[in-house]
């Protein structure tokens, strides 16, 4: 990629964040508005201006998609706080007092989190190491209806030993994968809209790849239960570096999901679909997947119209033991799926955790199987600096 071209994306994401801002400020004064018109009339309108800029934003993104393009930044699937990783890894729709929550729908970011430092950490698979921030400062002006936050992540490959053409030693490298985002979202009464642009990229040795992307979402709080909707579209950008001149696609999603807590039961559930946008997503190899016919022959295996539904849900549920303690415990039928081996079985997709929390501080870990006697942990701490 030239100069050149390298300085017009970073032109485009700065207008594409004064444009935001800009949006921010134009607030609308629904508590004397709302008198004449009713509060989905403010929503919609509130919500059309909002997302003006991500509009254009998205024309210049898909303008230069691809199809048939390669996945990049596969990183960007995973989830980076122990709670969401103990309800199965997805979760559009969990809202509480927890900064670390708008990383999967900035629509979640409320004024409850003002002030709030969320550490993630994650000792993830071959000695790699996945770190998160995720912070939303307060300032002394507050107001409750527009909120912004800001996050980083960090998954470090570890170091690699180089070799030369026919195997030689040389020089150790690294490998890591980066992200930083800020984020934007306002509240119209029960409804909640949010956008993230973040920068993202990947170093290699001595390549790089880099890409400007954002989600965005929304919101509904049920006024009079412990109900709740979200629905976030994310990762949608462009790529404006790449390892070589393969053109790379991105792992986009679109989620929609719930969670609900009845009325007279200690326990929340949250149902999540994602992947939306496409019906089949089943990795289905003949190798691993197969039958026999009646001469013997490999036939690959189908696979039913109830299984490509599920793999489209997460499951999770907390069992709220105390207002500052609670278990949790999730499962991802997708992972389940594509990761248990057919002739041990396996855990795949199962998940649990805990949370406590404990004056100004809270503490969450979570364990998530991926396929036989393996998978990773999870540890996250909340801090509300500013009480």
């Amino acid at each position: 990629m030239t100069r050149v071209n390298l300085y017009r994306a970073i032109c485009r994401m700065i207008f594409f964040i004064i444009m935001m801002v800009y949006s921010a400020t134009q607030g609308l004064d629904t508590e004397t508005e709302t008198t004449t018109y009713p509060t989905w009339h403010w929503a919609l309108k509130s919500a059309t201006s909002f997302f003006r800029p991500f509009i254009f934003f998205s024309v210049i993104c898909f303008s230069g998609s691809d199809a048939n393009a390669q996945n990049s930044f596969s990183f960007l699937t995973l989830t980076n706080n122990a709670r969401l990783n103990a309800l199965g890894g997805v979760n559009a729709s969990l809202f509480d007092k927890d900064i670390n929550l708008h990383t999967v729908n900035p629509a979640l970011l409320d004024s409850s989190q003002q002030g709030q430092l969320g550490i993630n950490y994650s000792p993830y698979l071959a000695q790699s190491n996945f770190f998160a921030l995720n912070y939303s400062p307060k300032f002394k002006k507050a107001n409750n209806k527009c909120q912004w936050g800001i996050s980083l992540q960090n998954l470090n490959y570890g170091t690699f030993q180089g070799t030369d053409a026919v195997g030689n030693p040389t020089a150790e490298f690294l490998a890591n994968d980066f992200s930083l985002g800020i984020t934007h979202a306002r509240r119209i009464n029960n409804i909640s809209f949010g956008i993230t642009a973040r920068l993202v990229g990947s170093v290699l040795e001595s390549y790089n790849s880099m890409a400007i992307l954002t989600d965005w979402g929304g919101t509904f709080n049920h006024p009079e239960y412990d109900l709740n909707f979200g629905v976030v579209a994310k990762n949608i950008g462009f790529v404006i570096k790449s390892y070589g001149n393969i053109k790379h696609d991105i792992p986009f999603d679109l989620q929609i999901g719930a969670s609900f807590k009845p009325a007279h039961m200690p326990v929340r559930f949250s149902l999540t679909a994602h992947h939306l946008y496409v019906f089949d997503i089943a990795y289905n190899d003949p190798a691993f997947n197969y039958t026999f016919d009646n001469q013997g022959n490999k036939v690959p295996e189908k696979i039913s119209v109830a299984d490509k539904v599920l793999r489209h849900l997460v499951v999770g549920t907390e069992i709220l033991i105390h207002k500052n303690f609670h278990l949790l415990a999730g499962y991802n039928h997708l992972r389940h799926q594509e990761l248990t081996v057919n002739s041990l079985g396996g855990a795949g997709g199962f998940c649990f955790g805990a949370n406590l929390r404990i004056k100004q501080f809270g503490f969450s870990f979570s364990r998530s199987a991926l396929t036989t006697g393996k998978g990773y942990f999870t540890f996250s701490v909340l801090w509300a600096l500013l009480r």
